[in-house]
Order: structure tokens, then C-alpha cells, then sequence
């Protein structure tokens, strides 16, 4: 069965209305996805660098932890790829579970390389 994981800091942090979107973001989308590794938009926003912050909820559906080290991801919206980024987490999200991240795609760590994940808004 999935479950729902904040890594520390997050917990600490996170607002009470976003933990709740999560939350519901994530009952949702565990009904519709299986199998593998997904990426799910939450939300977007730009900070005072120019830079934009996607907020997902990673999933993983497998039966083993998955590591995001040295992959690049890419940002669509309305079908428009907006970015394209190489990305380590500092942690591994464990089997069956779905954690909340932000991506700050910031134009120094542009690549042009294939994406190996999505996130569609």
C-alpha cells in the first residue's frame, strides 16, 4: 500500500493548507497511478532569482527505493517545455511510497540533455 512521507525538514515546515493539498492531491493520485516512478504537479511559483520552484509529489510505485542522482527532468506547461534540468535528491524514497519535492530550475543548470522524467502542468 502507498504511503504519504515527509522527509524532516518539510514536516517541520510545511503549512498546514499545503500539507492538506498534498494530502488529498496524493489520495487522489494513488487511485489513478501504479507501477514505477511518477512525477505529479502541485504547484509552481518563481522566487526573487528568476528561478521556477515545480512542486511535485514523487511516487514510487516499485518494490525497490529509488534514487534520483544525476537525472534530468523536464518541465512542460500547456505543452511548452520550459525546462530542462539535471537533479540529485539527498535522499532515496523508500518502496511504495510517495514524497513531496521542489525542483528549482534555475537557468546555470540548463542541460540539453534527454529527460529521463516529466513534469506536466
Amino acid at each position: 500500500m502507498q504511503k504519504l512521507y515527509f522527509e524532516p525538514a518539510w514536516d517541520r515546515a510545511i503549512a498546514p493548507a499545503d500539507r492538506k493539498k498534498m494530502m488529498n492531491h496524493f489520495q487522489q493520485q494513488t487511485k489513478q497511478l501504479q507501477g514505477g516512478v511518477h512525477f505529479s504537479f502541485l504547484w509552481n511559483a518563481r522566487n526573487y532569482k528568476g528561478e521556477q520552484l515545480i512542486t511535485v509529489l514523487i511516487h514510487n510505485f516499485d518494490e525497490v527505493n529509488f534514487r534520483l542522482q544525476n537525472t534530468t527532468i523536464a518541465y512542460y506547461e500547456q505543452g511548452n517545455q520550459l525546462a530542462n534540468a539535471t537533479f540529485s535528491l539527498p535522499c532515496e524514497i523508500a518502496r511504495n511510497t510517495s514524497m513531496p519535492w521542489t525542483f528549482i530550475f534555475s537557468k546555470t543548470i540548463e542541460t540539453t540533455s534527454c529527460p529521463e522524467y516529466t513534469i506536466w502542468n
